[in-house]
């Protein structure tokens, strides 16, 4: 099995899994913008900034074998990228207002779940980083 194929087919579906999961929300939840809109600007940078860093990682992903750049610089990068997703989502989900978060009625109230949930499908991207890294040096 090739390690580094399957890191970067894995870390590109991580990544999409997580702006899909990020944006959920948006497709589900009706009438209520306002607490949508302070729910998604919560920290320093906000789901904004969670669903950017993982689109710039699938794309890092997606062209590191193409050859236009040292495949070890674009690891490098994508280790970082990934590692600064995950750490964004920690931070947005710490920043959440509780007030905002409890006001939802009750029939959206998975999304108490939902930035734990961003933040378990954004793990696997500076894993899959990792290892194809690791498989690059090696």
């Amino acid at each position: 099995m090739n390690v580094r194929d399957f890191a970067r087919k894995a870390g590109i579906v991580a990544c999409l899994a997580t702006v899909l999961v990020l944006a959920a929300p948006y497709a589900v939840v009706s009438e209520q913008e306002g607490l949508l809109v302070a729910y998604y600007a919560s920290g320093p940078v906000g789901a904004a900034g969670v669903g950017l860093f993982a689109l710039v990682s699938a794309v890092v992903f997606a062209s590191v074998e193409r050859g236009n750049v040292d495949p070890g610089t674009l690891a490098g990068v994508v280790v970082v990228l990934g590692a600064a997703t995950s750490l964004l989502a920690v931070v947005w989900y710490l920043a959440i207002d509780p007030t905002v978060l409890f006001s939802f009625p009750q029939e959206y109230r998975w999304l108490e779940w939902h930035a734990p949930v961003v933040i378990a499908t954004s793990l696997p991207i500076p894993v899959c980083a990792g290892l194809y890294a690791r498989d690059l040096f090696a």
